[in-house]
């Protein structure tokens, strides 16, 4: 018989960041599925300097996004042991958060990391003033009652292209029916573009 088992092992994390370290606000931005964090970051790089940081935590799980060898991108989750990524999200997302002590910290999700950081927002103790959810949506496994009272204490954005090929606009609209029946206050924001960061919204945003 086959069993499955499970060990905890130490393990070296990586992330990029740009801007003042000691700035008194900081964005902690994650990236979506098969991105890689370094040029996620770059497309908001602009907008880091001495009062704000920037911060791109990688996904645990790299992989070559086209076939055995040149780009490569990370993933934060796949249907595969799930739980267990998502408490060894929260613990690296966690003890990042920790290495700086910022007046403010905004968490923005794009694409898949917006589900990794409803989740982590959800769970954490740690000070998150800000929540952005980027061409993503709300994971289902969270119950949206349980944790009205912590999302009403933010401020949460929902962001989506007009032409995002993943995200359409029946999913904005169920995902505002689910925050309206549960009593979550929110903001809606859309742009002209597809599936990608839109830097004078963000600006506006941050």
């Amino acid at each position: 018989m086959v069993n499955e088992h499970h060990i905890v092992s130490q393990r070296t994390l990586r992330y990029y960041a740009a801007g003042n370290p000691d700035a008194g606000r900081q964005l902690i931005a994650l990236h979506g599925y098969s991105q890689h964090p370094k040029f996620f970051l770059r497309k908001m790089e602009s907008l880091a300097g001495e009062d704000l940081q920037i911060i791109a935590p990688e996904g645990l799980h790299r992989f070559y996004v086209k076939g055995h060898s040149g780009r490569v991108g990370a993933s934060w989750m796949t249907r595969e042991d799930r739980e267990n990524d998502i408490t060894d999200n929260h613990a690296y997302l966690g003890q990042l958060l920790s290495q700086y002590s910022a007046d403010e910290t905004l968490l923005l999700g794009f694409s898949q990391g917006a589900a990794t950081a409803v989740r982590f927002f959800c769970a954490t103790e740690q000070r998150i003033d800000r929540l952005i959810l980027w061409a993503g949506s709300f994971p289902p496994d969270l119950s949206l009652p349980d944790n009205r009272e912590k999302l009403n204490n933010t401020g949460i954005d929902l962001v989506v292209g007009d032409e995002d090929e993943f995200i359409h606009s029946e999913h904005i609209i169920e995902l505002q029916s689910l925050f309206d029946k549960a009593g979550i206050e929110y903001r809606i924001h859309r742009f002209r573009g597809g599936h990608d960061l839109d830097l004078p919204l963000l600006k506006k945003l941050v």
